[in-house]
């Protein structure tokens, strides 16, 4: 199913998540053991990329001061696993949502779940809408970078949306 010409669409992801919605399984595989397997190696080969994106907005708009984790993969609190990648900083760590329920600020999330009863996993963000996470091999992983570049982004605004445009530290420096 590779696509022979680079496109804007990961087209692969789709495809290859159409086949496994027809044959009922995930990346070829049907127990949901093997499923789990896959998504575990799928995480590990996705985390250098998702790192990698959070560091550049780290750079990018918040001057170096955030942190960076690695959460799971975990038990998602019903029977399903689940994956975060975030990134807070102090200003995000300080603030409460102004806009809606007054609750701490959430860290910029990527999110990589398989939640139990699911054919297979998605990729998403505490905001956003659910991709098809078809990751099997470093070129899979890479092909990632620009929907997690996505998700960081929307993060990123949903945060300045919730609360203010001065919580991204880069905003101070703006004339």
């Amino acid at each position: 199913m590779n696509n022979p010409k680079p496109a804007a669409i990961r087209a692969d992801d789709l495809l290859r998540h159409l086949k496994d919605l027809r044959t009922g399984t995930y990346e070829g595989v049907q127990s949901r053991r093997a499923k789990e397997e896959h998504y575990r190696k799928g995480i590990e080969l996705l985390t250098p990329v998702a790192v990698a994106v959070l560091e550049e907005a780290n750079a990018l708009f918040l001057q170096g001061t955030g942190e960076i984790q690695v959460l799971g993969p975990e038990d998602d609190g019903s029977g399903g696993l689940e994956t975060r990648f975030e990134l807070s900083w102090p200003q995000q760590r300080a603030a409460y949502v102004t806009r809606g329920l007054r609750e701490p600020l959430q860290p910029v999330r990527i999110v990589v779940n398989y939640s139990q009863g699911f054919l297979h996993p998605h990729l998403s963000a505490s905001a956003a809408g659910y991709w098809p996470f078809q990751v099997t091999s470093p070129a899979d992983a890479e092909r990632q970078k620009g929907i997690l570049a996505a998700i960081v982004e929307l993060e990123l605004h949903q945060r300045i949306f919730e609360t203010d445009w001065r919580i991204l530290p880069v905003s101070q420096q703006l004339g």
